[in-house]
């Protein structure tokens, strides 16, 4: 399964592909960058840069303990002073796309290719 963070203000879509587990669940990285979607205890399911800092979880807040995968529905980011709200989506991967985006460029498809 991989999933994808949709920002509401352009549609720009960050694609993420599962890629091992990590604190007893599935991790999914982002194919363009080191940025990853985890659970931690502290904080629940959350995207975390390659530096390990959390920047963005779910609208709702702290998600459920026992959520073995990310919640569906509206995220916030925030980052360098910025924050924008995306929305979370899964996606059937039956054949394993690959490395590239569904651009087949980089990993990001839509809006204006501004990083979160």
């Amino acid at each position: 399964m991989s999933i994808e963070f949709v920002r509401r203000l352009d549609g720009l879509v960050y694609h993420f592909r599962a890629d091992g587990v990590f604190n007893g669940r599935p991790s999914y990285k982002r194919l363009d960058l080191d940025v990853w979607c985890r659970w931690l205890p502290e904080r629940g399911w959350c995207t975390v840069g390659a530096d390990g800092v959390a920047n963005s979880g779910p609208l709702a807040g702290r998600t459920d303990d026992r959520e073995l995968i990310p919640p569906l529905g509206p995220w916030r980011s925030w980052k360098a002073g910025k924050s924008y709200l995306y929305d979370l989506r899964r996606v059937d991967d039956p054949g394993g796309s690959g490395t590239a985006g569904a651009d087949g460029t980089d990993g990001t498809t839509g809006g204006t290719g501004v990083t979160a």
